[in-house]
């Protein structure tokens, strides 16, 4: 009799229409699988290329439909492990898998009407419903057709009458297909919108943006090809500000054909304050060399946790040829947890996660990424055809290693000492790149004045002295190495040598802002009100978003009205 109903039960979840008697439908087993799992992306308005809302549309692509849902392609989801890990697991039970595989085999019958649930009525535009407010790019954005990749930072003024507490941002390109990934930021100085649209284009190029740009402390604010928006719990969030502008950040890739973008952000309102203290940090890597036709080079990086705190999302990334991609905690106690599996990556479905219950890490936890990449030809995602060495960079077929973190600590105390342990750990990467780069190329100038500036800021003067004085052998052409050494001299108060260094660096590129600026303080020190003046003037004038060049500029105006008066 046991033996009979084990049986029964191993047959209910592979064989659920026979072992019931009943057959299975649309309306009453499939429907509510396909409205839960499906539609969210299978609608109008979505990156899908057909909607699935209705027995004809399922019915149509049927076959094709139960092919992607037994290998697992979809719904999309890339991490592996137990079920229920991540918050929104898009994954198809077992039994799940079994109704679709009985619905085909019995000839897909549409069953009882007054089976058949509620369609969606999700807002056709917005994953999360409709927003509180939705804010757009004043003009449309115009793509070459072809060219490298571009980085293109576009301002959008928000109109608030009075500070509202964020709960969800959801980014929302019209033109998907160019868009790589994007993150947005907020300004309150006001200073990225007299860099808006100098070109003639809305927004403005680089991946360096002003200080006082910033993605609100402790959270992704990131689109990326599939990610799912999701909102934060109560309590969490982030606080907009009257007179705050968005800048949203975007990696764009030419499509071969001139393309127009014109995107919009949904903003998601709360009335609960936010009462929890977040930080964002990363594991990562610049040291990348993938040779071509290797299919298994392996990335790492490790931080070790200063302070208690609690992880309560992760966000992965990599390229084309990211493969498996893990991470890990390493508890004081001896125990290991895999924060995170991914063993078949994919460029097109990646996002952030959120953990069902935050995963506590006592002080002394080691956080560790381990990826492995492929650079053979059998990667299908190589865009090189035949494979060719990559390296660590921007573009899309450059690669990238990054795995981040958003905790949540106990207080301001704890939170200045995970920043300071993330600051710590990223400094010695940025020197790990530098000597990577001269290793390949002894006479990098650029890895040469890079390793310079981290010797310096870490109390070796005297290495650091070397390494620009050897940039500037390597290069004589190259201004930075001049600038450093002009600030080293300032410090010092050898204002004599300063002075040469930094008319040195301005003859080499005249449109060195901060050369300028610190040759202005130079010449104040030196009591030339004149010449300080005219050289912050122009330091002004080339980095309008500046505000200290521009408080001092008035300082010394000042100061020369006086002088003048006095005579």
């Amino acid at each position: 009799m046991l033996r009979s109903l084990l049986c029964l039960t191993w047959l209910s979840t592979w064989f659920p229409g026979s072992v019931r008697g009943a057959p299975v439908t649309f309306n009453k087993d499939i429907a509510p699988i396909v409205f839960e799992h499906c539609a969210v992306c299978h609608r109008p308005g979505q990156n899908a290329p057909f909607a699935l809302l209705s027995y004809p549309d399922v019915q149509g692509r049927a076959e094709k439909l139960l092919g992607v849902v037994t290998r697992r392609a979809m719904p999309p989801w890339l991490p592996d492990g137990e079920f229920g890990q991540f918050v929104g697991d898009r994954r198809l039970s077992t039994n799940q898998i079994a109704l679709f595989q009985e619905w085909v085999k019995s000839g897909m019958p549409e069953g009882a009407a007054a089976d058949l649930p509620s369609v969606p009525t999700r807002d056709e535009l917005w994953q999360l419903g409709k927003p509180d407010l939705v804010v757009q790019m004043p003009k449309p954005y115009i793509l070459a057709a072809s060219g490298r990749d571009i980085y293109r930072n576009f301002v959008i003024p928000v109109a608030l009458d009075r500070p509202h507490y964020i709960r969800a941002v959801e980014f929302r390109p019209d033109n998907r297909r160019v868009v790589h990934h994007a993150f947005v930021k907020i300004d309150a100085s006001g200073q990225v919108q007299r860099l808006d649209d100098k070109d003639g284009q809305p927004g403005f190029p680089g991946m360096n943006l002003p200080d006082s740009v910033k993605m609100p402390q402790g959270y992704f604010l990131s689109y990326q090809p599939g990610k799912m928006p999701a909102a934060e719990p109560p309590g969490f969030g982030w606080t907009l500000e009257p007179g705050q502008d968005l800048v949203v950040q975007t990696h764009l890739r030419p499509t071969g054909e001139p393309e127009e973008l014109q995107a919009q952000v949904g903003l998601y309102f709360t009335d609960v304050p936010p009462t929890n203290v977040t930080r964002v940090i990363s594991l990562s890597s610049l040291n990348i060399d993938l040779p071509a036709g290797a299919s298994a080079n392996v990335i790492e990086d490790r931080l070790t946790m200063p302070v208690d705190g609690d992880l309560l999302a992760v966000l992965p990334h990599t390229h084309y040829l990211g493969k498996r991609l893990e991470g890990f905690a390493h508890f004081p106690d001896g125990r290991t947890q895999q924060l995170i599996s991914i063993p078949r990556w994919d460029f097109n479905w990646q996002g952030d996660y959120r953990y069902s219950l935050p995963v506590h890490v006592p002080a002394g936890t080691v956080l560790e990424m381990k990826y492995v990449f492929d650079n053979s030809a059998s990667n299908l995602f190589n865009p090189n055809r035949p494979p060719k060495e990559v390296f660590c960079g921007p573009q899309s077929t450059d690669e990238m290693a990054e795995l981040w973190f958003q905790v949540l600590v106990r207080g301001t105390n704890d939170a200045a000492k995970v920043a300071d342990a993330y600051n710590a750990k990223n400094a010695r990467m940025f020197t790990s790149y530098a000597e990577f780069r001269l290793q390949r190329n002894p006479k990098d100038a650029h890895a040469r004045t890079e390793l310079g500036l981290l010797q310096w800021t870490s109390g070796q003067g005297e290495a650091a002295l070397k390494s620009f004085q050897t940039a500037m052998q390597d290069d004589p052409r190259y201004d930075q190495p001049h600038y450093y050494m002009g600030v080293i001299y300032r410090v010092q108060k050898d204002l004599r040598s300063a002075t040469v260094e930094f008319e040195k660096a301005i003859e080499l590129n005249p449109n060195n802002a901060r050369a300028y600026g610190n040759l202005a303080f130079v010449f104040l020190d030196l009591g030339k009100l004149e010449r300080a003046e005219r050289c912050m003037r122009r330091a002004s004038e080339l980095d309008p978003t500046d505000q200290l060049m521009k408080d001092t500029l008035a300082q010394i105006r000042e100061l020369q009205q006086r002088s003048n008066s006095a005579k």
